[in-house]
C-alpha cells in the first residue's frame, strides 16, 4: 500500500503526451475490472498474511492469535493514514492530497482488509476492528475535499466545544474541592460494623448498573472519537497552504488547553491524596479525639 501503488492503479504513472483516445478508454473501464484491479493489487499481502497466520495459529491460543492481529490492523490503519495526511503540526506540509480516484482505491483497500481480518466473524471481531482510528479514517473521507472554510469553521466548533468541557471539568473540580470537611474519615464505631452492609449494598447497584457502565464507556469512545476528528481535519489542513496562519493559531490553543488540562489533574489527585490520607489537601490540620494538637 503505497502512493505508487497507487499511481499505477489509477493510471496516474502515464506521460502527459498520452492520446485523448487513450484517455477515454482508460476513463470507460468497467467498475468491476477496477474492483478486480484493486483486489489483485493487495493479493500479495493476503498471502503474506494468510501464511503467517497459518503458523501462529499452531502455536498461540486462540486468544493471542486475535490480539495480534488487532495489533497488525492497527498498522494497517496507521499505513492508510499515512497515505491519505500528514503527521499533525503547526506547520504546513509538503504532502500533496490525493485525487479522488486514489481516494477510492485507498478505500477499496481498507474495506478488503477489515473483511480479511474480521473473515466472516471468525477472526477479529467487528467492534475492534471499528477502532476510533478506524472512524477517524471514516470522519477523513468525509472531510478531504472540503473547502478549507469549511474545515476551519469545523475545527473551530470543535474546538470551542472542546473548551467549553475543559470549563465545566474545571468547575467540577472546584466543587470538590470546596466540599465541607464530612468527605474525611470518621471514628464512628457503627460506620465500621456496617461496612458488610455497604458492600454487599455496592455489588448490588454494580449488577444493576452495568448497563449504564456500557453506556458511559461507549460515551467515552464517541469523546474519543470527536477529539481525534479535530487532528484529522487539521491534518488535511496541512495540505492547505491558505491554512498555515489558522494551524498556528490553533497548535497554541491546544497547548494552552492541555496546559489547563494538566494542572486540574494535579489539583485533582492532590485532593483525592488529601481525602484518602484523612489530612485536608492544601494544609492545615484535622483535630479529632487523638489528634490533638501538641503544646
Amino acid at each position: 500500500m503505497s502512493r505508487q501503488a497507487l499511481r499505477h492503479l489509477v493510471g496516474g504513472s502515464l506521460t502527459a503526451s498520452v492520446t485523448s483516445l487513450w484517455k477515454k478508454r482508460q476513463s470507460s473501464i468497467p467498475p468491476a475490472t477496477a474492483q478486480a484491479a484493486v483486489e489483485q493489487s493487495l493479493h500479495p499481502l493476503f498471502e503474506y498474511f494468510q501464511d503467517n497466520f497459518t503458523i501462529m495459529n499452531l502455536t498461540l491460543t486462540h486468544n493471542t492469535m486475535q490480539a495480534v492481529m488487532a495489533r497488525l490492523w492497527k498498522e494497517v490503519l496507521m499505513t492508510i493514514e499515512n497515505l491519505l495526511v500528514p503527521p499533525l503540526s503547526e506547520q504546513p506540509s509538503a504532502q500533496k492530497p490525493l485525487t479522488q480516484a486514489e481516494l477510492d482505491v485507498v478505500f477499496k483497500w481498507l474495506n478488503l482488509l477489515f473483511d480479511f481480518f474480521n473473515d466472516k466473524g471468525e477472526g477479529v471481531p467487528a467492534e475492534v476492528l471499528k477502532s476510533p482510528k478506524w472512524q477517524d479514517l471514516q470522519n477523513l473521507n468525509f472531510f478531504y475535499f472540503e473547502t478549507t472554510e469549511n474545515l476551519i469553521r469545523t475545527s473551530e466548533t470543535i474546538a470551542a466545544a472542546n473548551a467549553q468541557k475543559v470549563q465545566q471539568l474545571a468547575a467540577a473540580n472546584s466543587n470538590r474541592l470546596s466540599a465541607p470537611a464530612t468527605f474525611g474519615p470518621t471514628f464512628s464505631t457503627a460506620g465500621f460494623g456496617s461496612l458488610g452492609t455497604i458492600r454487599r449494598g455496592r455489588s448490588i447497584m454494580m449488577s444493576r448498573n452495568l448497563g449504564t457502565m456500557r453506556k458511559a464507556k461507549e460515551d467515552k469512545r464517541k469523546e474519543a472519537r470527536e477529539d481525534a476528528s479535530d487532528d484529522m481535519i487539521l491534518r488535511i489542513l496541512r495540505m492547505r497552504p491558505e491554512a498555515a496562519r489558522y494551524l498556528l493559531e490553533r497548535q497554541r490553543q491546544k497547548t494552552r488547553q492541555e496546559s489547563q488540562a494538566a494542572a486540574q489533574a494535579i489539583v485533582r489527585q492532590s485532593a483525592q491524596q488529601g481525602w484518602n490520607s484523612g489530612q485536608p489537601a492544601f494544609g492545615g490540620a484535622l483535630y479529632g479525639r487523638n489528634n490533638l494538637p501538641r503544646r
